[in-house]
Formats: C-alpha cells, structure tokens, sequence
C-alpha cells in the first residue's frame, strides 16, 4: 500500500513536473512572441517616422512651390498692370500729340487761307492800281 501511494505520488510528480515544463515552455514562448511583437511595434513605428518625415518634407516643398508661385503670379500681375497703365499713358500722350498736330494743321490752314485771301486782296489791289495806272495814263 505504502508502495502503491509512492508510485502515484511518483506518477503525480512526474506529471505535475511535466505540466510545469509546458507551463515554462508556453511562459518562454510567450515571451518570445511578445518580444518579436514590440520589435515589430518598434519598426512599424521607426517606419512610420520615415514615412513621416518625408511626407512633412513633401509638404514643406509643396508649400514653397505655392509661394513660389504665387510670388511669380504676383510679379506678372504687376508687370502686366505696368504694361497696361504704360500702354494707356502712351494712347494719352499719342492723343495730346494727336490734338496737337490738329491744331498745328488747323492754325496753318487758317494761315493759309489768311495768307490767300491777302494775297486775292494783294493782286485785286495790284490790278485796280493797273487800272487806274493805264486811265491815268490813257488820259
């Protein structure tokens, strides 16, 4: 009897020790799945500070190629205005030089009828002194 109860005590122990190598064999694997899982959690996370990093460095030169832009659109706006405002003194002074030449052209047209219209009264003054000449010479 004495004998039969080592025996199972035995059996006991020896299961017992045998559940307790699983349980130690499930504790370490355990153990290595957690630490495969926090250094694939480590490079997910060193993977998306990459990705990170370099869409904030897409977004700096996205920004900069809108200020670029806008610097340039601004500048063509300006010189475009410039060109306008430039285009728009020199229709002014081409009119200023245009009413000008008018005047020019409508004083020396007054001129020249003022001048004809003398020289009509000059050589209707020249005839009647023709005239009167050959009366008093005919008398």
């Amino acid at each position: 009897d004495h004998k039969d109860r080592e025996e199972a005590d035995r059996a006991t122990l020896a299961e017992l020790e045998d559940e307790i190598r699983a349980a130690e064999q499930r504790l370490k694997d355990s153990e290595q799945q957690q630490k495969r899982a926090a250094k694939d959690h480590k490079d997910r996370e060193e993977a998306d500070r990459a990705t990170l990093a370099e869409l904030e460095d897409e977004i700096r030169a996205a920004e900069q190629r809108l200020k670029d832009s806008e610097a340039r659109n601004q500048r063509a706006a300006k010189e475009h205005t410039d060109r306008e405002e430039a285009h728009k003194d020199r229709e002014e002074a081409d009119r200023a030089t245009l009413a000008e030449l008018e005047d020019e052209i409508r004083a020396a047209e007054q001129r020249l009828k003022d001048s004809e219209a003398r020289n009509q009264r000059a050589a209707k003054e020249h005839t009647d002194r023709e005239e009167a000449d050959r009366a008093t010479l005919a008398e």
